[in-house]
């Protein structure tokens, strides 16, 4: 995996998408230390299909991630990914599929839309827009 830049240097196309599926890696296997070590301190998260916004990694953002896993702690996996990459802005929008299985058996099929702004090679501004109007992000 790609090492984090250092500080006033330019992240590149590669490390943009990487740092986005390794991202959906460590929440595909439930790794909350390495979901959150993605996200810069003030990080916000924004859930715009449901006009849900979560601010703080340590506070709102982990939280929102701890509910995550519970409830979908029988399958996650976020697959087919498509990403347009801006690195001189470092920015990046993904599309991608998301297949969860949740505490009741139920399961779901989405087909997302994220967004991400990174400042000093972290996710500074995260934006989520979810198919279908299902929000698994509370």
């Amino acid at each position: 995996m790609t090492t984090l830049p250092t500080l006033g240097s330019a992240v590149t196309y590669g490390y943009l998408v990487d740092m986005v599926e390794r991202y959906f890696h460590y929440v595909d296997t439930y790794d909350l230390d390495g979901v959150l070590s993605c996200f810069a301190e003030d990080a916000v998260v924004t859930i715009q299909s449901a006009h849900a916004v979560h601010q703080g990694r340590d506070a709102e953002i982990k939280a929102m991630y701890e509910e995550l896993f519970d409830n979908y702690r029988a399958r996650m996996r976020h697959v087919h990914f498509r990403h347009v990459a801006d690195p001189d802005n470092s920015r990046i929008a993904s599309q991608f599929s998301v297949e969860l299985t949740g505490k009741d058996g139920d399961e779901v099929h989405l087909t997302n839309c994220n967004f991400w702004y990174l400042e000093n090679g972290l996710f500074k501004r995260m934006y989520v827009y979810m198919s279908d109007g299902v929000n698994v992000l509370h």
